[in-house]
Protein backbone atom coordinates (compact mmCIF):
# COMPACT_ATOMS: atom_id res chain seq x y z
CA UNK A 1 0.00 0.00 0.00
CA UNK A 2 3.15 2.72 1.06
CA UNK A 3 4.57 1.76 -2.84
CA UNK A 4 1.23 2.56 -4.35
CA UNK A 5 1.16 5.66 -2.05
CA UNK A 6 4.44 7.03 -2.49
CA UNK A 7 3.75 6.39 -6.32
CA UNK A 8 1.07 8.72 -6.50
CA UNK A 9 2.58 11.50 -4.67
CA UNK A 10 5.66 11.27 -6.95
CA UNK A 11 3.42 11.25 -9.82
CA UNK A 12 1.56 14.77 -8.84
CA UNK A 13 4.56 16.45 -7.34
CA UNK A 14 6.47 15.67 -10.48
CA UNK A 15 3.14 17.13 -12.69
CA UNK A 16 3.05 20.18 -10.38
CA UNK A 17 6.95 20.62 -11.15
CA UNK A 18 6.94 20.64 -14.82
CA UNK A 19 3.89 22.58 -14.88
CA UNK A 20 5.66 25.17 -12.89
CA UNK A 21 8.78 24.90 -14.86
CA UNK A 22 6.94 25.25 -18.03
CA UNK A 23 5.08 28.75 -16.70
CA UNK A 24 8.01 30.27 -15.69
CA UNK A 25 9.89 29.60 -19.11
CA UNK A 26 7.06 30.75 -20.67
CA UNK A 27 7.25 33.86 -18.25
CA UNK A 28 10.74 34.31 -19.23
CA UNK A 29 10.12 34.32 -23.01
CA UNK A 30 7.23 37.62 -22.81
CA UNK A 31 9.58 39.34 -20.72
CA UNK A 32 12.55 39.13 -22.70
CA UNK A 33 10.93 39.57 -26.02
CA UNK A 34 8.91 42.29 -24.87
CA UNK A 35 11.44 44.35 -22.78
CA UNK A 36 15.13 43.27 -24.19
CA UNK A 37 16.07 43.83 -28.05
CA UNK A 38 18.18 40.34 -29.08
CA UNK A 39 20.45 40.02 -31.88
CA UNK A 40 19.15 36.66 -35.00
CA UNK A 41 22.05 34.99 -32.66
CA UNK A 42 19.75 35.46 -29.67
CA UNK A 43 22.15 37.97 -28.02
CA UNK A 44 20.91 40.14 -25.79
CA UNK A 45 21.93 43.72 -27.31
CA UNK A 46 19.89 45.94 -25.36
CA UNK A 47 16.16 47.32 -23.91
CA UNK A 48 13.70 47.57 -26.71
CA UNK A 49 12.14 50.62 -27.19
CA UNK A 50 9.46 49.85 -24.52
CA UNK A 51 11.83 48.79 -22.09
CA UNK A 52 13.54 52.26 -22.18
CA UNK A 53 10.71 54.03 -22.12
CA UNK A 54 9.55 51.60 -18.77
CA UNK A 55 13.26 52.32 -17.21
CA UNK A 56 12.82 55.97 -18.12
CA UNK A 57 9.73 56.64 -16.36
CA UNK A 58 10.56 54.41 -13.31
CA UNK A 59 13.62 56.03 -12.76
CA UNK A 60 11.39 59.43 -13.07
CA UNK A 61 8.87 57.69 -10.39
CA UNK A 62 12.41 57.04 -8.32
CA UNK A 63 13.07 60.24 -7.94
CA UNK A 64 10.15 62.04 -7.45
CA UNK A 65 9.53 59.57 -4.46
CA UNK A 66 13.02 59.98 -2.96
CA UNK A 67 12.86 63.95 -3.28
CA UNK A 68 9.22 63.87 -1.42
CA UNK A 69 10.86 61.54 1.26
CA UNK A 70 13.98 64.08 1.66
CA UNK A 71 12.07 67.61 1.95
CA UNK A 72 9.23 66.08 4.41
CA UNK A 73 12.42 64.80 6.60
CA UNK A 74 14.05 68.04 5.92
CA UNK A 75 10.33 70.05 7.26
CA UNK A 76 10.46 67.79 9.81
CA UNK A 77 13.87 68.54 11.33
CA UNK A 78 12.52 72.25 12.52
CA UNK A 79 9.01 71.22 13.77
CA UNK A 80 7.71 71.06 16.78
CA UNK A 81 5.32 68.46 17.92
Amino acid sequence: MSTVLTEFINLLTGGIAAMASGIGSGIQALVTNVFLQTSEQGVVTGLSAFGGVIAIFGAISLAVGLSTLIVKWVMSIGARN
